[in-house]
């Protein structure tokens, strides 16, 4: 049996793009294991998939610096063989780690994220659909010789697989808040450039509450406070705060869909199969980050022209609109993700 390590160390979001490949990858290929390399709070995500083994890496501490990759490296080394080394992350650490591996004679394949054609995006601001995410990663497993082909697998494919303690808080949540048809609500993003602005949040918040929905807040701990606010403020309104990341991913399957920015919640309700209307700001689905199985009917940006926009591959950077600042999100009308809920929500 052969064996490989795949190198996953980013953002929730990409994380998540992931699974559904390496699900595929598992099952075209039988005689293959894996273990996947990530970040501690994305472990739970590949809990229960027969082939597959996950290692959490501490990049804030203990594999933080060339040392502590080489470290890691032979840590990884020491209790596995690995046949080849999968690098779907391309950025410094994970380059040097798979330096580590090379010069003890282990094949490297690394992912082809195409900067080139991004940064001409960025430029040009002409939207070029770029191939999606998860074909770039199915690159990668293909030149490593492995049988791949995610579009007719991805049907058979479970979504991500919650324990049953988990699967229960999470039914029990929902069974003594839902009033109504449910809807997830994700308007916070890690960067200021993919964030709805707040007034606009409310506003959609109290269209959803006027169609007699049931609207559940998802976000992180630093979104405490703004999620608490509207929760109290709003009946129908509820934090999904007291759930822990597990938890609430098993609770997106009870809901109708989702309302989500650009953001590792996206991704978390599409690899599922939840219905997600995605909201875009200084980013764009062109660059390939939109949710799997997602496609234009469902996606929400402004329809103002704009000159500025796209300004981010990753929204990463600070908006150039001197005139208008954060125009991308402020201009964005909150009447048509109604429209495109009730047709998603029939």
């Amino acid at each position: 049996m052969k064996h490989i390590l795949v190198i996953r160390l980013s953002a929730m979001g990409d994380v998540i793009l992931t699974l559904p490949v390496i699900r595929s990858v598992l099952l075209l290929n039988p005689e293959l294991k894996i273990t996947v390399l990530t970040r501690k709070p994305f472990h739970t995500f590949f809990s229960n998939i027969e082939r597959l083994q996950v290692v959490v890496a501490d990049m804030n501490n203990e594999h933080k610096s060339a040392f502590g990759l080489f470290r890691l490296q032979k840590q990884l080394a020491s209790s596995n063989s690995f046949d080849a080394v999968v690098d779907l992350h391309d950025v410094l650490r994970s380059r040097v780690l798979s330096f580590f591996f090379r010069i003890k004679g282990t094949p490297i394949y690394r992912i082809n994220k195409d900067r080139i054609a991004k940064k001409k995006i960025i430029k040009t601001k002409k939207n070029a659909l770029l191939p999606h995410t998860t074909e770039r990663y199915l690159d990668v497993f293909r030149s490593a010789g492995f049988k791949t082909e995610l579009s007719t697998t991805l049907q058979a494919i479970p979504g991500i697989v919650v324990n049953k303690d988990d699967s229960a808080k999470a039914e029990e949540f929902f069974a003594t808040t839902s009033h109504s048809s449910s809807i997830g609500f994700a308007p916070f993003a890690k960067h200021q450039t993919k964030t709805l602005p707040a007034e606009k949040s409310e506003d959609l918040i109290e269209k959803l509450i006027e169609k007699n929905y049931t609207v559940y807040l998802l976000g992180g701990k630093e979104d405490e406070v703004i999620i608490n606010e509207w929760s109290q403020k709003y009946k129908s309104v509820y934090s999904t705060l007291s759930l822990t990341l597990a938890q609430q991913t098993a609770l997106l399957s009870n809901l109708k869909l989702i309302i989500s920015m650009d953001s590792g919640n996206m991704h978390l309700a599409a690899v599922q199969g939840v219905p997600v209307i995605s909201i875009w700001g200084a980013t764009h689905p062109s660059f390939g980050f939109s949710g799997i199985n997602t496609d234009e009917n469902t996606w929400i940006s402004t329809l103002k022209p704009l000159s500025c926009r796209p300004c981010s591959v990753f929204g990463n950077k600070p908006c150039s609109n001197m005139e208008s600042p954060l125009a991308c999100l402020h201009e964005i009308d909150t009447n048509e993700i109604i429209r495109k809920v009730e047709m998603l929500a029939k």
